[in-house]
């Protein structure tokens, strides 16, 4: 059975309250994001279950992941990088860092294997560019290789815009068709079969009840490129 996955965005990092934010590189929290993810860790229901802890290789989704899932980071899970779960554009805030640097920074607390298999990750090419058509692909990726994980239940900090991808809340633009996420907004979702090409998700009903709703811009979702449009119910929405 596929797992449940538990999206995170990140808490509140320097490049939200810069002037100049966007040209900060790789910015970490501020305590104030330090506040917000231990708010999370308060609150979240399922610190017992999760068995795999995974991030965006940005250093404020790992000091996200750290703080916001200190439980099961106290167990002695390392905190898996998956370089298809980074943010939705080249600025200078969205680029990653060089292992090295990330290796500096939190040591053995990460599993870094999955940059080794993609040294590009940080370069904005290949299937990590950003242009619609590439995230949307690199979210279909990054669902299939959520759901081919033997764990059952994951928790990925991820990034705002980035996210609406993750769950097909944008259009064939890129557009996002429901609001933004807020600092450490966290939703849960389960795969809706084991085997479709699109590893589509369903958010289930306990993570609804327990945000505000999402105020959506139009009907439907986006899971793939070239992929028919489906209402909240799964079906295909006419041209």
């Amino acid at each position: 059975m596929p797992p449940t996955i538990h999206i995170v965005r990140h808490a509140q990092g320097y490049h939200n309250v810069g002037k100049y934010g966007e040209g900060i590189h790789d910015p970490f929290l501020t305590e104030e994001g330090k506040g917000q993810a231990q708010e999370l860790c308060s609150k979240f229901p399922h610190h017992d279950s999760i068995d795999l802890l995974a991030a965006s290789p940005m250093c404020r989704t790992i000091q996200t992941c750290q703080i916001a899932f200190q439980p099961a980071v106290d167990r002695g899970l390392k905190i898996l990088l998956i370089p298809h779960a980074q943010e939705a554009s080249n600025e200078q805030m969205d680029t990653g860092s060089t292992q090295e640097v990330i290796s500096e920074a939190f040591g053995d607390l990460v599993d870094m294997k999955q940059l080794d298999v993609h040294p590009y990750w940080n370069r904005n090419i290949g299937v990590f560019d950003v242009n619609a058509e590439a995230l949307i692909e690199r979210a279909r990726l990054l669902r299939r290789i959520l759901r081919e994980r033997p764990e059952k239940n994951i928790a990925l900090v991820s990034h705002g815009s980035f996210a609406h991808y993750i769950v097909g809340n944008v259009d064939e633009s890129g557009a996002q068709i429901t609001r933004m996420w807020s600092n450490t907004e966290c939703r849960s979702y389960q795969f809706v079969a084991e085997d479709d090409e699109v590893a589509e998700l369903v958010e289930t009903q306990e993570s609804k009840d327990r945000r505000p709703d999402i105020e959506k811009q139009t009907d439907g979702y986006l899971l793939g490129n070239g992929a028919p449009r489906k209402n909240s119910a799964g079906a295909a929405l006419s041209p």
